[in-house]
């Protein structure tokens, strides 16, 4: 049993990326999944460059969130 567990949790740990700061995430109602990079700019320019494009994804049903 205990090995069990050990398998699926590293097996989750394996499957789960962790999001990097500075990567605005979008994902679609279709299922689609897009990353910008903005780590070249600064935080307030990703912060509004992450918004304009929150924006821009809602046309698609999407939403996007900065890390």
């Amino acid at each position: 049993m205990i090995p069990l567990l050990t398998f699926a949790f590293l097996g989750g740990m394996i499957s789960c990326k962790k999001k990097e700061s500075g990567i605005c995430y979008c994902k679609y109602l279709s299922g689609d999944k897009k990353e910008y990079d903005l780590r070249s700019l600064s935080r307030s320019q990703q912060i509004d460059s992450c918004y304009v494009l929150d924006g821009l994804a809602e046309g698609f049903a999407g939403d996007c969130s900065l890390k």
